[in-house]
């Protein structure tokens, strides 16, 4: 992270970072069990997976909440990324044993350099925005 944060400096590059996390889903553990709630932590991150390029970099942040880094992404690039992992999970039905349910994400997204030039504060500010999409209805992506 840092690596690419400093070559984006030196490059003059656009950077991203999205912080992600899953609506309801201490709802989903006490309900279905954490067997369930395990199957909906994997299929969120296939559906990451398969809308983020190769050279962005996708991981599980703790709990719920999953972190993507987009290289080479100005916030516009971003936000569209983001709308489409939302637009994408909130349409999937996962089966788990004889339960199918839907789940959907708040998204919180930040940019370098538009919101800033230090790599953690990068991080903080998409956590920020994560908390107001939360707080302002939960399935929906903000930025700052």
């Amino acid at each position: 992270f840092n690596e690419e944060f400093e070559r984006a400096k030196r490059f003059g590059l656009d950077l991203s970072f999205l912080m992600l996390d899953i609506d309801w889903f201490k709802k989903i553990n006490d309900t279905y069990g954490h067997l369930v709630g395990d199957a909906v932590l994997r299929e969120v991150a296939r559906v990451i997976k398969e809308n983020i390029r190769e050279i962005d970099v996708a991981g599980r942040y703790g709990g719920e909440e999953f972190a993507v880094f987009l290289l080479e992404t100005d916030k516009a690039g971003a936000i569209m990324v983001a709308e489409r992992i939302s637009s994408r999970i909130s349409r999937e039905v996962i089966k788990v044993f004889d339960e199918s349910l839907t789940t959907t994400l708040s998204i919180g997204v930040a940019s370098y350099p538009q919101n800033t030039l230090y790599p953690d504060v990068l991080i903080e500010v998409s956590d920020k925005a994560l908390y107001k999409a939360k707080v302002s209805g939960k399935n929906r992506v903000c930025w700052f």
